[in-house]
């Protein structure tokens, strides 16, 4: 199935191609980035990483810095 992710980070749009069933977590894997430096939302919610994708979603990941 295609997923459709905005990621802030580099302002582009990806479609990924990933099975039925994968969890943000999974998405987050192909994509490379570690949970604990982005939030992904889904309009304008944030959603958790063991949320089960669906078919044709549009996913936003938002990077997230900290500092002290």
């Amino acid at each position: 199935m295609i997923i459709r992710v905005n990621i802030s980070r580099s302002d582009s749009i990806k479609e990924i191609n990933i099975n039925k069933g994968s969890t943000i977590q999974d998405l987050l894997n192909i994509l490379d980035l570690r949970p604990d430096t982005v939030i992904v939302m889904k309009d304008n919610i944030p959603i958790p990483i063991d949320q089960v994708l669906k078919k044709d979603q549009e996913l936003s990941v938002i990077q997230v810095s900290s500092g002290g």
